[in-house]
Formats: C-alpha cells, sequence, structure tokens
C-alpha cells in the first residue's frame, strides 16, 4: 500500500529516487503515465497496470470517452524498472506533461503513486483542502 507524501529531487539525468517504503512493491518493475485529468503523472507497481490495463481494455471500442481514455494513458505509459539505487528514469515527456523541472512531491495513492510538481500541488490540492471544498459533504456525497 502506498501511503504518505514525500519530497525528492531529480537528478541531473532526470532520475527520481523512489522512496525506500515504496521499492519492494515496485522492485519487478512499475508503469508511469499522464493522469488522465491532472498536470501529474501516476506511477503503478506492474500488477495494478494490468488490473487498471484490463479494466479500460474492456470498454467497448465505439464509445469516444473510452478512446480518449485508452490514448490519453496508454500511449504516454512507459514501463520502467528500478535501478539498483531505486532510481527511475522519468522521459522529458512525461516530465513536461507533470511540469516537473528539479523537486518532485511522491504522493501515495493506496493502490498507485502520483508525481507531482509541488507547486501544482498546493494549487490543486491544498488550496481545496484549505478552501473547504473538502468536507462531509463531500464524503457523504462518496458514500465514504
Amino acid at each position: 500500500m502506498f501511503l504518505g507524501e514525500f519530497s525528492h529531487s531529480l537528478d541531473n539525468k532526470g532520475r527520481l529516487t523512489i522512496p525506500a517504503r515504496y521499492r519492494e512493491a515496485l522492485e519487478t518493475g512499475l508503469v508511469v503515465t499522464r493522469h488522465p485529468t491532472d498536470r501529474c503523472l501516476m506511477l503503478f507497481p506492474m500488477s495494478e497496470w494490468d488490473k487498471v490495463a484490463e479494466k479500460i481494455n474492456n470498454l467497448p471500442l465505439a464509445d469516444p470517452r473510452a478512446s480518449i481514455l485508452r490514448r490519453v494513458l496508454f500511449s504516454a505509459a512507459e514501463d520502467v524498472t528500478p535501478d539498483r539505487q531505486g532510481r527511475i528514469l522519468l522521459s522529458q515527456r512525461l516530465r513536461d506533461h507533470a511540469q516537473i523541472d528539479a523537486e518532485v512531491l511522491i504522493t501515495g495513492m493506496s493502490k498507485f503513486v502520483e508525481l507531482w510538481n509541488p507547486t501544482n500541488w498546493d494549487e490543486k490540492v491544498m488550496r481545496e483542502l484549505n478552501n473547504g471544498s473538502i468536507n462531509g459533504d463531500l464524503f457523504a456525497a462518496l458514500n465514504v
């Protein structure tokens, strides 16, 4: 399970060090792709990616929304294996999508991980938290 927030820096080759507590779950390989609705990246252990890919592949081919989702996720997806130091290479294309230059906020999302530019995280997530948008009504609407 992926929980917590970690601030890391990319090295000069564009490599990101995976937090130590995440490494075991990711050592056999992972997939990094763009988030379909936010300016961040999603990182899935291969076992979770297989489940997500299967669900998307089972969507109707003629549904235009499914086609967009396939294009957004699959065309940007890159399978990666961490090196012995627990680092992965983030392609320039993916870094550009997430507006990641040097600093990366690594956020656990239970079954996957999100990679954010810290400024984008503050604007998207922390602003919602601080302005009161995240309240009991939201949890009730989501049946949580």
